[in-house]
């Protein structure tokens, strides 16, 4: 086995098991932005130099009139911050789906997963490359590549289309070091233009490629062995790189602002501090632990207990620094993998914590159990043994032995398939909605839901699938707690939900707490407006007056609500009269089961 490890043959080893642990997800379908993709592509018709410019913005207060059109139409919540700015610059990944949905159109999802387990095949054969370069032609190099391979963190990654251009990126972000090393140590000099040139694809793939940068200063700082100046030199191509695609993303409309789910920490610099602080244990402990990222918007912060999360990552993090610190002391390449690392999970702390956001910060953090694995095994050997901590070493290599290497593997194509479950979910939820012809000539007034994929993002999927649409989808609120809904007049209706909206972490995605609502507050659409009557104490809306340019009972409005796991029928309440919605239990977690919703 150590032959194989040590031989270049494990960089096809490691493709291999990442392409045959991911390979369930070819049955993915379509999920969460992959409908809106193809809706703008299959639907709208979109060309090829719009896809490559805006397939990725969701939301652009640069483009006229953009926003209002989204928010009357549906596709946009009407409680989206005024100035909300979501949008990301990834044209190579945006031209291959536009290609893709071109010539599939509604059919092939099969083949475009297949194409993204390709991309993460090609990642984990780059990420070997990169450990035998930096390791030497050592077994240990090969382990890392193994477990970097079969890492289960992977699994959303390369099983949701719309991410693919993270797996892209990664594999250029990687050939970027691999250049960069090679033109620092061994004097390649096509490596001081491949480097900063393979960078600037990544960075025109994903913008979490901007990630690279803690291994490329990790590199100066702990390896490259030459005076300051050089090293500032080495560095400086890929320092200008990144100030200049910050500058043209910046310039060109792309961003960040409004929306919850993203913080810029250029633009929110005080944001972007509290939100790392509190993101970094989940993401360390995520990467070398037990504990997946994911559970944090799942689960645990909508049982607020977010703290908890961070208090875990905290201990964990306490405990294995002390595991590692002697490995750290005496081996140049583990500081540089743990630098390295350190630094990259600090640009993506800008997002929600998620395991598909570790995908460079994963490098780091397989490199550093297996060379802990590696000391551990040939601990008879003095030199090894002394780079082990001297008491709780067997335990911890048995911990993370079983976390990295028999239960990753397990869990790799399960979570890879996770993306398919949500597909399945939000296609039961598609069947649920109205579908008759009668449909299209109505608007759909959707007067409560518990979840917000059961809200407007009801209406991208519709649109995606090709089925009968309403001219307008009207989605009143988002809360699974008991609503009151209350007519004053014959074209209002009063909502007072009973711990008001907006009140999970998963409601904020286009407006977020830094946007508070102030009674008075209105917004105004196309024969339809919104007025927040009063605010909680976070300043979230309490009560809502909606109204409409119809009576309530204009056979123009087709009325919904979401109860006992269905849209069933709603009759708004005669003038002067209310009625009570009750409460309805539903989450993420709901979209995974194969029962129906």
């Amino acid at each position: 086995m150590r032959r194989l490890f040590a031989s270049r043959w494990i960089c096809g080893v490691a493709a291999l098991l990442a392409l045959a642990l991911t390979l369930p997800s070819i049955g993915n379908g379509l999920g969460i932005d992959d409908h809106l993709l193809r809706a703008r592509v299959v639907d709208q018709q979109w060309t090829a130099a719009r896809s490559a410019r805006d397939l990725f913005v969701f939301a652009s207060p640069d483009h006229e009139g953009e926003l209002a059109a989204q928010m009357a139409s549906g596709e946009i919540s009407w409680w989206a911050a005024p100035e909300l700015r979501w949008g990301f610059m990834r044209p190579l990944p945006a031209l291959l789906h536009h290609a893709e949905f071109t010539a599939l159109g509604r059919t092939g999802a099969g083949w475009m997963h297949l194409h993204s387990v390709l991309w993460m095949a090609a990642l984990a054969a780059a990420v070997a490359l990169l450990y035998r370069q930096m390791f030497g032609a050592t077994w240990f190099a090969g382990l890392a590549a193994v477990l970097y391979a079969i890492d289960d963190g992977h699994g959303f990654a390369v099983g949701w289309l719309s991410n693919r251009g993270a797996v892209m990126g990664a594999c250029f972000a990687v050939l970027a070091l691999i250049a960069h090393d090679r033109w620092c140590r061994g004097r390649w000099r096509p490596g001081a233009v491949l480097g900063p040139l393979a960078l600037a694809v990544a960075l025109l793939c994903s913008e979490q490629m901007v990630a690279i940068a803690g291994y490329l200063v990790a590199y100066e700082v702990v390896l490259h062995r030459v005076a300051l100046r050089q090293r500032l030199l080495a560095f400086a191509p890929f320092a200008v790189l990144i100030v200049a695609w910050y500058l043209v993303r910046g310039s060109l409309g792309y961003g960040s602002v409004g929306t919850g789910s993203y913080t810029d920490p250029i633009g929110e610099p005080v944001a972007f501090l509290g939100a790392a602080l509190q993101r970094i244990p989940i993401l360390a402990h995520s990467q070398l632990g037990p504990l997946p990222a994911d559970l944090w918007e799942v689960w645990f912060v909508r049982q607020d207990l977010g703290w908890l999360m961070i208090a875990i990552g905290i201990g964990f993090l306490a405990i294995f620094g002390a595991v590692f610190v002697r490995l750290l002391r005496a081996d140049p390449v583990a500081r540089f993998w743990a630098l390295g690392a350190g630094l990259a999970v600090i640009s993506v702390c800008g997002a929600h914590p998620n395991d598909r956001h570790l995908l460079l910060v994963g490098i780091g953090g397989s490199a550093l159990v297996a060379r802990f694995l590696a000391a551990w095994i040939d601990r008879a050997d003095p030199a090894q043994r002394s780079l082990l901590p001297r008491r709780g070493a067997t335990v911890a290599a048995i911990v993370l032995f079983a976390i990295h290497a028999v239960l990753a593997p397990i869990a790799l194509p399960i979570r890879a398939r996770i993306p398919g479950s949500v597909s399945r979910g939000v296609a039961r939820i598609d069947a649920l909605v109205p579908a008759d012809p009668a449909l299209a000539n109505q608007d759909l007034v959707i007067v409560n839901v518990p979840f917000k994929y059961l809200c407007n993002f009801a209406s991208v999927v519709r649109r995606s699938s090709g089925g009968v649409s309403p001219q307008r989808w009207r989605c009143l609120g988002v809360t699974p707690d008991a609503v009151v809904a209350s007519r004053p007049d014959a074209h209002t209706l009063a909502l007072r939900p009973a711990q008001g909206y907006l009140r999970f972490f998963e409601d904020t995605n286009v407006r977020s707490r830094r946007f508070p609502f102030a009674a008075g507050d209105r917004v105004e659409l196309p024969d339809f407006s919104v007025s927040v009557r009063t605010v909680t104490a976070d300043a979230r809306p309490a009560e809502i007056e909606v109204r409409f340019a119809v009576s309530l009972d204009h056979p123009s409005l087709r009325w919904v609500v979401w109860h006992d796991g269905a849209y069933r029928s709603f009759t708004p309440p005669r003038i002067g009269d209310s009625v009570t919605i009750p409460a309805e239990s539903f989450a993420f977690g709901d979209l995974l089961s194969d029962a129906k919703p």
